[in-house]
C-alpha cells in the first residue's frame, strides 16, 4: 500500500521477515549438502589407510550418505515447511490487521470528506507531507502500510538516524504533526495548532471581471460571518495561519473606512493569483472543523487568463459566487451613469460581462473537462453588486422584490425566488439574455442574487452591506448539510422558479 519510498523502516513482516526465512531454508539446504559432502570425503580419506578400513568406511559412509540424501531431506523439507507456515500464518494476522485499520483510516477521510487543498499551488491531496518532529524528515505517506500500522519509526534524513516514532492514523494524533503541501511544500498548519491538518475544506472562489465587487463582497462576507453569523450558531472560528490573521485586519480596517484594496497581482511566477482568505470553523456539530478557502483573484488576472498557477480549485470547489457590475452592461451605464456618484463611474469595470462568462467557461473546461452537452453540479450564485446605486434597488434589490409580492402574493410567494426571476429579467432585458442562457446550460445548480457589497458609495463610511449573507448561505446548503441545518437564516426552494428560463407572466 505503501509504494513510495519512505524515510522510515520497514517492518519484520513486509521485508526482514522473507529475508531471514530464506536465509533459513537456504542455510539448511546448505548444510544438508555440506553433511553429504563430508561423508565423501572421508570415503577419500580412508583409502589411504587400508583395505578393510576403505571397505568400512565406504560402507559407513555411503550409508550415511542415503540417510542425509533421504532424511535430511525430507526432515529439511518439513522444518523450511513449518517456517514458512509459522511466517505466512504470522503475516496473515498481520496483513488482516493492517487492511482493518488501513480500510477504517481511509472510511474516516472519505466519510468525513477530509482533504488537503492548497491555498497556494491548488492541488488537493489525501492526506499532506508530515514532517518529523524530531529530525524534520517528511512523510508523505503517513498512512497505515509496510512502514507501520499504528505507528511507524522515522530513519531519518542524510544518513542520520531518527528512531522517532509517528503515528499513522486518524485515531491515534497523526493529524497534530507539522505538515506542508506533498505538491508544493506549501507550510501548512503547525504542530502548536488546536486544530490539526486533517479537516474538511470548503473551498468557495469568488470571480468575476475588474472592479465588479470581489473584494468588498469578500471583505462583507468575512466580517459579518465571524462577527455575527459564528456567534449567533455556538461556533469558534481560528484563523489559518498568521498571514489569514492579518488579512482579517485589513478587512476589518476597509470595512470600518468603507474602503477595499484592489486585489494585487503579483508578477511573481512563484506566488500564487488567487489569494484565498482562509480559517477554520469549529463547533459542537462540526467534527472534523471545517476549513473554509474563500478565493480572490484579481480581475484582469482572470480576464486576460494569465494566472501563475492552474486554477485547480475549481475541481473540487463547493460552489462558485460570479459578481457582476451592472454598470459594465452598455444599455444600463447609458441609462443610469447621469444617476451616479463620480467615485462610482470611475469604479465601474470595463470588461464585457459575456467576455469573462466565455473566459470563466474556458477555464472550466481547461481545469474539469467542462463538455457542452453536460451539467455542472457545482452550484453558482450570480451577484449582480452595486444596486445601491443609481436606484438599481428598486429593480432588483428588496423594495422590487416587496413590490412583486404585494402585486401577486400567491404567485411570487418566496423572497429569493422572486429576486432570481427579477435579476433574470433585469439582465436579459438590458442584452444579456445569452450570458443567462450560458449558465443555464453549464450549472445545474444557479441563483441569481442582487446586493451591494458596501451599501454606498466607496469610501463614504463603514460597510453598510445589502444582501450579501443570502448567496454564501446558499452555496453552505450544498457544501455541507450540518452547517446549513444551522445556518438558516433564509430560506431557499429547492429550485427557482426561473431557473430553466422567464416564466410566463399572467
Amino acid at each position: 500500500m505503501n509504494r513510495q519510498p519512505q524515510p522510515a523502516q520497514k517492518k519484520y513482516f513486509f521485508e526482514k521477515g522473507y529475508k531471514d526465512l530464506k536465509n533459513t531454508i537456504k542455510g539448511a539446504w546448505i548444510r544438508n549438502f555440506e553433511s553429504i559432502l563430508r561423508c565423501r570425503d572421508r570415503i577419500s580419506a580412508a583409502a589411504e589407510k587400508g583395505a578393510i578400513r576403505t571397505i568400512l568406511s565406504f560402507i559407513q559412509n555411503v550409508f550415511s550418505m542415503f540417510v542425509i540424501s533421504v532424511c535430511g531431506t525430507l526432515i529439511t523439507v518439513l522444518i523450511s515447511t513449518i517456517n514458512i507456515i509459522i511466517l505466512l500464518v504470522c503475516a496473515c494476522a498481520v496483513y488482516i490487521v493492517l487492511l482493518l485499520v488501513w480500510a477504517i483510516d481511509r472510511i474516516y477521510l472519505w466519510k468525513n470528506k477530509i482533504f488537503v487543498a492548497c491555498d497556494q499551488c491548488k492541488e488537493r491531496s489525501l492526506i499532506p507531507a508530515y514532517i518529523c518532529p524530531n529530525c524534520g524528515a517528511k512523510h508523505t505517506k503517513l498512512v497505515p502500510g509496510s512502514y507501520g500500522i499504528f505507528k511507524r519509526t522515522c530513519s531519518g534524513t542524510g544518513g542520520q538516524v531518527c528512531g522517532e516514532k509517528l503515528p499513522a492514523t486518524f485515531f491515534n494524533g497523526r493529524q497534530k504533526l507539522a505538515a506542508e503541501c506533498p505538491a508544493c511544500g506549501n507550510p501548512l498548519t503547525t504542530s502548536n495548532s488546536s486544530i490539526g491538518n486533517e479537516t474538511r475544506p470548503i473551498c468557495i472562489p469568488v470571480v468575476g471581471g475588474r472592479s465588479v465587487g470581489k473584494t468588498a463582497f469578500i471583505t462583507a462576507f468575512s466580517k459579518e460571518f465571524i462577527e455575527t453569523v459564528v456567534p449567533s450558531k455556538s461556533w469558534e472560528v481560528e484563523f489559518y495561519n498568521r498571514e489569514k490573521a492579518a488579512i482579517y485586519k485589513e478587512i476589518e480596517q476597509d470595512y470600518q473606512t468603507g474602503s477595499t484594496r484592489m486585489t494585487a497581482r503579483s508578477n511573481d511566477l512563484n506566488q500564487a493569483s488567487a489569494i484565498s482568505f482562509s480559517f477554520f470553523l469549529k463547533g459542537r456539530n462540526l467534527k472534523p472543523p471545517r476549513l473554509i478557502h474563500i478565493y480572490d483573484i484579481a480581475g484582469e488576472v482572470f480576464t486576460d487568463n494569465s494566472e501563475n498557477e492552474v486554477q485547480k480549485q475549481y475541481e473540487y470547489c463547493q460552489g462558485i459566487v460570479l459578481i457582476l457590475d451592472p454598470f459594465s452592461i452598455p444599455e444600463i451605464r447609458y441609462r443610469y451613469e447621469e444617476l451616479l456618484e463620480p467615485e462610482d463611474i470611475a469604479g465601474i469595470g470595463n470588461a464585457n460581462i459575456n467576455s469573462i462568462a466565455d473566459t470563466f467557461f474556458n477555464k472550466l473546461r481547461e481545469v474539469i473537462g467542462l463538455s457542452d452537452n453536460k451539467l455542472l453540479n457545482i452550484p453558482i450564485a450570480v451577484v449582480i453588486n452595486k444596486i445601491d446605486a443609481a436606484g438599481l434597488n428598486q429593480d432588483i434589490g428588496e423594495l422590487a422584490v416587496n413590490k412583486l409580492k404585494k402585486k401577486d402574493p400567491e404567485k411570487y410567494k418566496d423572497f429569493y425566488d422572486v429576486q432570481d426571476y427579477l435579476c433574470r429579467k433585469f439582465l436579459i432585458e438590458n442584452g444579456m439574455g445569452n450570458f443567462v442562457n450560458g449558465i443555464c446550460n453549464k450549472f445545474k445548480n444557479n441563483r441569481f442574487f442582487a446586493c451591494s457589497a458596501i451599501g454606498h458609495t466607496r469610501d463614504k463610511g463603514s460597510y453598510m452591506p445589502k444582501g450579501i449573507m443570502a448567496p454564501m448561505e446558499w452555496i453552505f446548503r450544498y457544501a455541507d448539510p450540518k452547517i446549513g441545518k444551522v445556518w438558516r437564516n433564509n430560506e431557499f426552494t429547492k429550485v427557482p422558479f426561473a431557473v430553466n428560463g422567464m416564466p410566463q407572466e399572467d
